[in-house]
């Protein structure tokens, strides 16, 4: 539901003069627009004496800000209005000669900006990105409206801005049949074998590591829900196979504790657009939570232990739990807000298991929407845990590709 956000300059004794009213929704706190809104409201003045204005434009603009100096400042919408001049005439009946006179008493000028869901930049076609401002987060997206009150030469033009929010719309593709049956009738989910059209399964990787000073290897398969675009506030279901020839190395890594598969969010920037390094900054969601599958599930969904051409393997169900305050996924000029789901297996030095891996098993590339997909609502099966994220501030930078 939207309201009016009011925003005012004031005068020495307390009096506002001069007033922004926007009509929009309220998200943190600001006033907010959802794609397919535009920017509405009226500024008004009221001048107790008379004042010199030549002209008054509202203004939207969306800047990307990688640093304080003007040069980080990359200025990617911007929409204005002029709301008088003096070429307009008079201010209360606009269309008349030139005005020559001073402005005093009350005027009244509502607007509509249009915020297209798209920008064209260096030819090439963006959608508008989510707001994004975080404190350790050297990147953000502000959008701001402004109006100024311009005065004569040799005398200070007034500004009255305030920071809005601007949240774009976005949604997955439908899931699966079988998936969607599953959340209408509050059902388990079937796995990669007996619902294929359902899963993306990523191809196998190794594991190595060490027990009571002997090296191990396992294989991992992990399959996540597709399409791999989620909505926030949902989960992600996953599914995990690990196959190796050792009951105790299995019995530990098929552990639910083991497995340390996380949400990955990257805020990727160049610091200048024609810049050929890109800076990451990375924040990674608490752990996914995994299960033993229920004695109802098929044989193939079960954690049992199946005999594969002379290997053992277990598999464990499990789900990402995604924030409903996530920011959308995202891309422009020199921007990205990208998000990846990241595998690892953990170490156990109670149970004398030492993982050698030098680095993720696995990094896959999802999307982040803002909308749920068209069907049945998608259902969570666990209880996430009561952590907190955490960030890395990333200094690497890599090649543009």
């Amino acid at each position: 539901m939207t309201k009016e956000h009011t925003f005012s300059l004031f005068t020495k004794s307390g009096q506002p003069w001069a007033t922004l009213t926007l009509v929009a929704h309220t998200h943190r706190d600001r006033a907010t627009f959802i794609e397919g809104m535009a920017c509405t409201g009226e500024f008004s003045l009221d001048l107790d004496s008379a004042a010199s204005i030549h002209t008054v434009v509202v203004s939207l603009r969306g800047q990307i800000i990688t640093g304080p100096l003007p040069s980080d400042m990359f200025t990617f919408l911007d929409v204005s209005q002029t709301l008088w001049s003096r070429a307009m005439g008079d201010p209360l009946s606009p269309g008349g000669s030139k005005w020559t006179k001073d402005l005093k008493g009350k005027y009244q000028w509502p607007f509509s900006l249009p915020i297209q869901p798209t920008v064209s930049l260096s030819g090439q076609e963006f959608r508008l990105p989510e707001s994004f401002f975080e404190r350790h987060t050297r990147a953000q997206v502000e959008y701001e409206v402004c109006v100024k009150i311009m005065r004569p030469k040799l005398r200070a033009d007034h500004r009255l801005s305030t920071f809005v929010e601007y949240l774009p719309v976005s949604q997955p593709s439908p899931s699966s049949g079988l998936r969607q049956l599953a959340y209408e009738h509050h059902r388990a989910l079937l796995g990669p074998e007996a619902d294929p059209e359902g899963w993306k399964t990523l191809s196998p990787v190794k594991t190595f590591g060490r027990l009571s000073s002997q090296a191990v290897e396992a294989t991992c398969t992990l399959s996540l829900a597709t399409p791999l675009c989620y909505t926030r506030g949902t989960s992600i279901p996953c599914n995990l196979q690990i196959e190796g020839s050792d009951p105790a190395i299995l019995d530990i890594l098929a552990s639910p504790d083991s497995v340390d598969l996380r949400l990955r969010r990257n805020a990727r920037f160049r610091t200048r657009d024609k810049e050929q390094l890109w800076k990451d900054q990375f924040e990674f969601s608490e752990m996914a939570i995994w299960w033993h599958s229920l004695p109802s599930d098929s044989l193939l969904d079960s954690t049992e232990t199946l005999i594969t051409g002379g290997s053992l393997r277990r598999t464990l169900k499990g789900e990402l739990h995604l924030r409903p305050d996530l920011i959308t996924s995202s891309s422009i000029a020199h921007y990205q807000l990208e998000y990846a789901v990241v595998l690892q297996l953990n170490s156990f030095a109670n149970q004398m298991y030492e993982s050698l891996d030098t680095g993720p098993l696995i990094v896959e590339p999802v999307e982040i929407a803002s909308d749920l997909p068209v069907g049945p609502r998608p259902l969570v099966y666990s209880t996430p845990f009561e952590t907190k994220a955490v960030t890395i501030r990333c200094t690497a930078s890599e090649p543009l590709l």
